[in-house]
């Protein structure tokens, strides 16, 4: 009877021993340009692009870009050139979003991909750049260079940093918030 509680016993304190302790939930700290300051729970980077869609072979668009002639008989809503175009409508383009797993850094040509799960502090730099286009096309312009710091002390620094479409996506008490890279002061991931 002895030996059946110790084994009942035994069984317990392996059962308990060998149960997963629940993760911790990731936690990001932000710091935009801005001064503003969020924590967010369930944080992910988001990566969106758009997909341009080729015509079938053989399938070319009615818009030729040619002036309807002088004889074509106007429509209610056009010629029927113009409403021709309208029927035969190029394919959309595809739009999609995904999450990135790393962020890249290059420096001095050098690419170092650092995973998202091994980042612990990304801090962006930005330089202001003098701009060819006109003001009301992009008003400033940034050089940005980053430097990360791993969860192992480690640093990594790129000297020209572009994440191109990438979001920082999370929760707030308030509710969901994307905040895109290049609005990104500083980023603190806590795994």
């Amino acid at each position: 009877m002895i030996g059946a509680v110790l084994l009942l016993a035994a069984s317990f304190v392996m059962l308990f021993a060998t149960t997963p302790v629940a993760a911790q939930e990731p936690v990001a700290e932000v710091r935009t340009w801005s001064g503003q300051t969020l924590r967010l729970t369930h944080p992910s980077l988001e990566v969106f692009y758009t997909i341009l869609v080729k015509p079938p072979d053989g399938q070319e668009s009615s818009d030729t870009g040619q002036p309807a002639a002088s004889g074509s008989t106007p429509l209610l809503f056009g010629s029927a050139k113009a409403l021709a175009g309208a029927i035969d409508k190029k394919p959309e383009p595809l739009s999609g979003q995904r999450q990135a797993s790393s962020v890249t850094l290059a420096k001095a040509g050098v690419e170092t991909k650092i995973p998202l799960a091994n980042l612990g502090t990304l801090v962006f730099v930005r330089a202001p750049v003098a701009s060819t286009l006109p003001p009301y096309l992009a008003p400033t312009h940034f050089r940005y260079a980053a430097t990360a710091v791993l969860t192992d002390g480690s640093r990594v620094e790129g000297d020209n940093v572009n994440l191109g479409t990438t979001v920082l996506r999370g929760t707030t008490p308030q509710g969901r918030v994307d905040i895109p890279w290049h609005e990104i002061e500083m980023l603190r991931l806590q795994w």
